[in-house]
């Protein structure tokens, strides 16, 4: 039987360093580094953590499915409003939207299904 993957999110907001991190510069992002906890190739499931720096920011994109995010600490703006920390945020298939986040950010997200540019 395979082990769970825990990560504490009280630990993570100290020393986000305790992850490892790759480059999330896909879709017209910047500024962002991405720690992929769970991925399943066939139904494009995805559980993250997102790291934005001050300033970061992506291009217009579409979700498929679900997309649905914590923000752990920071400040986070799409085209709908801005979040801030303890906001959880869920959107349904076929939303779309650009983001930027002036500030930096530490969110938790979670997607349904594959992510494309508009």
């Amino acid at each position: 039987m395979k082990m769970p993957s825990v990560v504490n999110f009280d630990e993570l907001i100290k020393n986000p360093e305790i992850i490892n991190w790759e480059a999330h510069n896909t879709l017209g992002r910047n500024g962002a580094r991405i720690a992929t906890l769970y991925h399943c190739e066939k139904t494009a499931q995805k559980i993250s953590i997102v790291q934005c720096q001050p300033g970061a920011r992506a291009d217009c994109h579409i979700h498929d499915g679900h997309e649905t995010f914590l923000i752990l600490d920071g400040c986070f703006t799409d085209d709908f409003g801005t979040y801030r920390k303890g906001d959880f945020v869920i959107y349904e298939p076929g939303s779309k939207h650009a983001w930027s986040s002036d500030e930096g950010a530490l969110i938790c997200a979670i997607w349904g299904g594959k992510t494309r540019a508009e």
